[in-house]
């Protein structure tokens, strides 16, 4: 045999077929934000194998000669699929819920109270068993104090004793959890005692600020990642004191909204320089107070139902109402200010809505965040950044998702234009490729 035709057909063969890797689907002619940068690549071709990427290839020199399976990417962008970061699940909502996440791109959910439930969904989907839900990742049960913040609706431990919270820890972590959360409601003895037992054990946890705490608690080495800038607000008001009716609620929304409404910018500067130097994560969930301001938005989901199977929620949000406040109003500028602070700084966020709180469409809500991270002062590619690259650093180095590179879940959003230019053009979705189909 010829010696040229040799080498090529050794090529050719280590190409399509190294290590068993077949090519099963080719995404040709595309522009890729890979993640690692704000380059976009252009003109390339995605190689996937199974449900990894195999290789990414100039199109100009790629030739379809295996008949293998393509999408023709022409003046398209390819971007990594989406992350919400936080939400919540019960077996009648996943219903429809699941499958729309997947329809806006977004492949990785975080749920953010658990039980037992959503952990055999979890393990269902690691198994293949539901194709029509994203990967999911669960919080423990909620952990909180006495009485707990959602009263007999309350799902997990109520924990009183400091003596107690690592034995409550280890039970959750043992139940197959993939992290904590703790709540408004524990005592200032337990809820520290438990975030040092999470960062001496490497046990990731998040929560939401304690009403009990002392300010000056509230972000140190030990703080795990903070929910919806909770206590950014009391920590940096001017107020001395609350008013009798929001004590009384006893819970942390209430207590940061009020005291968003006369704010000591130099106190705000001293949390956003303790939350960078101990590193602190932050998921500030920016449309779920935003979204029922939006009045447009919220008729226009009344009057078009848009999202099949939220019919049922659509009673319990028109309950709420929607319009702007002048105290809503006020804490969304406080989150976009924080916001802007923290990014300036180098801060670490997250993008998560809170679906199903009232007004927020799975799926749709969280390219809303990202359109509120550029609200608040973001690039359009550091917005992309806190569905993409951050959550993968968040979850660690068992999390192939995030950037688009060798060997990384084939987990891709194809846009018809570029979301570098406008970022509302994430929304602009050709195609979304699951687990490489």
């Amino acid at each position: 045999m010829n010696k040229k035709l040799l080498i090529c057909l050794v090529l050719i063969f280590n190409f399509y077929f190294a290590s068993g890797q077949e090519i099963n689907l080719a995404i040709t002619n595309c522009n890729i934000i890979t993640m690692n940068s704000d380059r976009v690549l252009k003109n390339k071709t995605i190689l996937i194998s199974g449900d990894k990427i195999h290789s990414i290839v100039s199109s100009a020199n790629w030739k379809n000669t295996n008949n293998i399976k393509t999408i023709d990417a022409t003046n398209k962008f390819v971007i990594p699929a989406l992350v919400d970061m936080h939400i919540h699940s019960n077996a009648y909502i996943d219903e429809f819920s699941m499958p729309m996440f997947l329809k806006h791109g977004i492949t990785t959910v975080r749920v953010m109270a658990g039980n037992t439930y959503i952990l055999n969904k979890r393990d269902s989907v690691k198994n293949n068993l539901l194709p029509n839900y994203p990967d999911i990742f669960v919080a423990s049960e909620l952990i909180d104090g006495d009485p707990p913040s959602f009263g007999n609706d309350h799902v997990g431990p109520i924990v009183t004793d400091a003596s107690d919270i690592q034995k409550k820890i280890d039970e959750q972590m043992q139940s197959g959890y993939d992290f904590i959360k703790m709540y408004s409601r524990l005592n200032k003895d337990v809820f520290q005692t438990g975030l040092k037992y999470c960062k001496t054990q490497k046990i990731k946890s998040t929560h939401h600020m304690p009403t009990s705490i002392d300010k000056e608690d509230y972000f140190t080495k030990f703080t795990g990642e903070i929910q919806h800038l909770s206590g950014y607000a009391r920590y940096s008001t001017k107020y001395d004191t609350l008013p009798k009716s929001v004590l009384l609620k006893n819970y942390d929304v209430p207590f940061d909204q009020i005291s968003a409404q006369d704010i000591d910018e130099k106190k705000l500067r001293r949390a956003i320089t303790k939350t960078i130097k101990y590193k602190i994560w932050n998921c500030p969930t920016l449309v779920l107070f935003y979204n029922q301001t939006d009045s447009l938005f919220c008729k226009s989901i009344l009057e078009n139902k848009i999202g099949e199977g939220l019919n049922e929620l659509l009673g319990w949000w028109q309950s709420v109402g929607y319009g702007g406040s002048e105290k809503i109003e006020n804490y969304n500028n406080f989150q976009l200010q924080t916001v802007n602070l923290l990014n300036k700084k180098g801060g670490l966020l997250l993008a998560g809505t809170d679906f199903p709180n009232p007004w927020l469409v799975p799926g749709l809500s969280l390219h809303q965040e990202l359109e509120r991270f550029v609200a608040a002062g973001l690039s359009n590619f550091e917005a992309l950044k806190t569905a993409t690259i951050n959550p993968a650093k968040w979850f660690g180095n068992n999390y192939i998702k995030g950037t688009i590179e060798k060997n990384k879940q084939a987990d891709l959003l194809i846009l018809e234009d570029n979301p570098l230019v406008d970022i509302k053009n994430t929304q602009k979705i050709y195609k979304v490729i699951y687990k490489g189909e």
